[in-house]
Order: C-alpha cells, then sequence, then structure tokens
C-alpha cells in the first residue's frame, strides 16, 4: 500500500514542556501544526482583547508562525536564525520536526522562485549535513572492493523538480567521483527511518510499504562492475526489513 497524504502526515508528533505561570504545559508538533495541550485558546484569546495578559505558551505559536514567515525570504532567515540562536528557532525535542517544516517552506519557495539560488542554499545545507556521511559510508564499502585508494569527489545536489533521485559517478582503481540529487522527502521517507544506508546500498527512495509499515519497496544503489574495470553505479528495486532487534536489511529484487 503507497503512502498518501500529506508529508506531515507520515512524522510522528513531538511534544515539549514549556513552562507557563508556574505550570509545566504541554506543546505538541502533530501534522503540520503546533497545539497546545493544556489551554483553551478560544477563552484566553478573548482575555487578551480585554487586555489581559498573554500566556507563555502563546509565544511557541507566535515563534511557530514567525519563523515560516521568516522561511519565505532566505535572507531573512538567515538574519533572524543569527539574532535568536537555534534554542529559539528550533526548541527542544521540537526542533527536528520545525526544521523539517522549515525545508519544505524553502523547497516550494524555491520551486516558485524560478529556483533562487538563496533558497537552493538554505535546501543544501540541510541535505548535506543528512546524506553525506551515509554516502562516503556507502562508497567507502565499494571502494574497498574496487580497489580505488581515494574518495576524490563527493557531492549532494538539491533534485530539481520532477527528476527522480539518482547517484552519478565513476570508480576506478584511482579514485571514486559520485554525486547524489536528492530532495526534502528522501529526508522524510529515507534518512528518519534510518535507512539511507541499508546493508551496502545507498537508499534513493521509498517506493513502497505495507500496511503495517514492516517492510518498503526502495530503489536503491549498488555498483556494478564494467569493461576495464570501472565501476559504475546502478539504481535498482529492493526489498527492505528489520529484524528482531529493528536492524534493517536489504533483499534486491533483482539478483546482482
Amino acid at each position: 500500500m503507497a503512502a498518501g497524504g500529506r508529508w506531515c502526515d507520515h512524522v510522528e508528533p513531538a511534544t515539549a514542556l514549556v513552562e507557563c505561570n508556574g505550570e509545566r504545559h504541554r506543546v505538541t508538533w502533530r501534522r503540520g501544526k503546533v497545539v497546545l495541550e493544556d489551554h483553551d485558546l478560544g477563552a484566553e484569546t478573548a482575555m487578551l482583547a480585554f487586555g489581559g495578559k498573554p500566556f507563555p505558551c502563546l509565544g511557541v505559536l507566535r515563534r511557530w508562525r514567525d519563523m515560516h514567515t521568516w522561511a519565505m525570504s532566505a535572507e531573512l532567515f538567515r538574519t533572524m536564525s543569527a539574532s535568536l540562536g537555534p534554542e529559539v528557532v528550533l526548541p527542544g525535542p521540537l526542533g527536528q520536526v520545525h526544521e523539517l517544516g522549515l525545508m519544505l517552506t524553502w523547497e516550494r519557495t524555491w520551486r516558485r522562485s524560478s529556483f533562487y539560488t538563496d533558497y537552493e542554499g538554505l535546501l543544501l545545507e540541510q541535505l548535506r549535513v543528512r546524506a553525506l556521511p551515509p554516502l562516503r559510508q556507502h562508497l567507502g564499502l565499494w571502494r574497498k572492493r574496487s580497489g580505488a585508494r581515494l574518495l576524490s569527489s563527493v557531492e549532494v545536489q538539491v533534485l530539481r523538480p520532477g527528476r527522480a533521485p539518482s547517484l552519478v559517478g565513476t570508480m576506478d582503481r584511482v579514485r571514486v567521483r559520485a554525486t547524489a540529487a536528492v530532495g526534502v522527502s528522501w529526508i522524510l521517507r529515507v534518512w528518519a527511518r534510518g535507512l539511507a544506508l541499508v546493508d551496502d546500498a545507498f537508499v534513493l527512495e521509498v517506493v513502497d510499504e505495507d500496511v503495517h509499515g514492516t517492510a518498503v519497496e526502495v530503489m536503491a544503489v549498488r555498483w556494478e562492475e564494467g569493461q576495464g574495470g570501472a565501476w559504475s553505479p546502478r539504481a535498482r528495486p529492493g526489498r527492505v526489513m528489520r529484524d528482531e532487534d529493528g536492524e534493517p536489511s536489504l533483499v534486491w529484487s533483482e539478483p546482482a
């Protein structure tokens, strides 16, 4: 059964505790929204209209809205982020899901702004942090098989709309050169599940999954040797399942 709905429907909720008038209140990120679990927003909004003081929890909502307003301007976001610091922009347990929301905001704005390079730069920073480590590890495993002496060039690019995630490159006795093109959906559906590197394969995308989420169909990369001892990456379908300890393993749909 293919995963549907919005991106945020597939991300686990996250809850943080906020000091609010001497009490600890729950603030939850759920399905793309910030929810104040212990407040009656309607009543408190009415109190504010009559001159009441705002509750600290309401500040979390305000920061959430402000953050996504800033994200519509790459320059403004960088300025506000540097001024306020990560503990305000990406607070506590909500930090990761806030960051995912920001990346999706940048990705949409980047597309609508004719691929304005400032937004691409923001996306690229986040993608590199997550994609480069497993990509380098993947290449290191295959480098040993090919006998290549060094990783000379490893890059990550922001995936352009309408294109499939990819890994291109060459590997010979001397060096390895590789470039992966992935998008925010890779972070949400692959990296966040711990599936970026399974066995020796770099996973490009989750194609399908069963109802219970115990197995997923993926498109992953392995390297194949060609003429003259040169190796090339090949994207092939496979099935990922987890063992009793939760460790993923990959079975290729096509034999090597």
